[in-house]
C-alpha cells in the first residue's frame, strides 16, 4: 500500500493543496489509532521489562536518533535538517511489534517497549526539537501536533482495543489509512522531489546509511557479541524503524513540504528493509544448526 500510494501521489499529483494536508493529518490519526490497538498499556511491569525498554530506547534514540541527528548536523538547508531532527525524535513504529512477531521474536517484550517509547515520545519530540532546532522551532504548534497525533491516537485506541471486530478489522484500515497518507505525502512532495534531484540523491545516500547500513551494522554487532535470537530482533527492529508517517506530518505541518523529505525517501528505503529482515532471520528447522542467520 505504501508502494501503491507512492505510485499514484506522483503520478497524479495527489490531493488539492488545500485539502491534502488535512488529509494526511486524518490519515495517520485512523492508521496510528487502528496501529495502537496491537499494544496494551496494562500490566506494564517496568522492572519486569527494564530491559527491554533500555535497549528500544538505546536503539530507537541512541543509535538510530544518534545518527540521523548526525545527517542533521552536515545538512546546511534549513527546512531539510528540521525534518531530519523531527525524525530523530519521533517514537519508533508501530510496524515494530507485528514485524517481530512475525521474526517469531518476543512480541510481549516489543509491546511494551513499543508503549512505553509512545508515552516517552509526548515529551521527547518537543524536548528534542526545542535541544537541537534551539528558537527556531515553533515549540507551541509543535507540541500541539504531537499530542495530536500521538496522544490522540493513543486514547483513541483505548476502547477501540475491547472491542474484538476491530482486531480482524485492523489490517484493512491501517493499510487504507497508509495508501491514503502516502498518496497524499507524495502528492504534495511530488514538484520538489521532480524538480530537485540533486537533493533526493544525497537523501538517498543518507537513507540508504541509515536503513540497510545501520541495520546490517547492529544485526553483524548483535551476533557477534553473542547474543540471544530474540534480543538479536529487538535490536535489530528498533534501530531500523521510525514512525515516518508522524515524521512527514509533523515536518509538513510545522515546516512546510521540503521538510518533509528525509522522511518522504526514508521511508522508500525502510520499506525495501523491511523486506529484507526475515531472509537475515530465518527460522532454522528442527536440528539444523542456525546458518546463515
Amino acid at each position: 500500500m505504501v508502494a501503491a500510494g507512492l505510485v499514484v501521489g506522483l503520478a497524479t499529483g495527489g490531493f488539492p493543496a488545500d485539502v491534502s494536508r488535512l488529509v494526511q493529518q486524518v490519515s495517520l490519526i485512523l492508521a496510528m489509532t487502528f496501529s495502537l490497538t496491537e499494544i496494551s498499556f496494562r500490566d506494564i511491569s517496568l522492572r519486569r521489562e527494564s530491559r527491554a525498554i533500555a535497549l528500544g530506547f538505546l536503539m530507537t534514540y541512541g543509535a538510530l536518533g544518534g545518527l540521523i541527528l548526525a545527517f542533521a548536523a552536515v545538512t546546511r538547508e534549513a527546512d531539510l535538517r528540521s525534518g531530519w531532527v523531527l525524525m530523530a525524535a519521533v517514537p519508533p513504529a508501530v510496524a515494530v511489534v507485528p514485524v517481530t512477531s512475525f521474526l517469531r521474536g518476543s512480541v510481549r517484550s516489543a509491546l511494551i517497549a513499543d508503549a512505553v517509547l509512545y508515552l516517552l515520545g509526548l515529551v521527547m519530540v518537543p524536548a528534542l526539537g526545542l535541544a537541537f532546532l534551539g528558537q527556531s522551532v515553533p515549540l507551541d504548534q509543535l507540541v500541539l501536533q504531537t499530542l495530536l497525533l500521538i496522544g490522540l491516537p493513543v486514547l483513541l485506541s483505548r476502547p477501540l482495543l475491547r472491542w474484538t471486530p476491530v482486531h480482524e478489522a485492523r489490517p484493512t484500515a491501517v493499510s487504507v489509512s497508509f495508501f491514503f497518507l502516502v498518496l497524499a505525502i507524495a502528492g504534495s512532495a511530488r514538484d520538489v522531489l521532480l524538480g530537485r534531484p540533486d537533493v533526493v540523491a544525497g537523501l538517498s545516500a543518507f537513507a540508504l546509511l541509515r536503513t540497510f547500513g545501520l541495520g546490517l551494522l547492529v544485526f553483524v554487532a548483535a551476533r557477534a557479541l553473542g547474543l540471544p535470537r530474540g534480543t538479536r530482533i529487538a535490536a535489530t527492529t528498533f534501530a531500523g524503524f521510525k514512525n515516518l508517517g508522524l515524521t512527514v506530518v509533523l515536518a509538513s505541518t510545522v515546516f512546510g513540504t521540503v521538510a518533509s523529505l528525509p522522511a518522504v525517501v526514508c521511508l522508500i528505503l525502510e520499506t525495501a528493509w523491511m523486506g529484507t529482515l526475515p531472509f537475515l532471520f530465518r527460522t532454522p528447522a528442527k536440528g539444523v544448526s542456525e546458518i546463515p542467520e
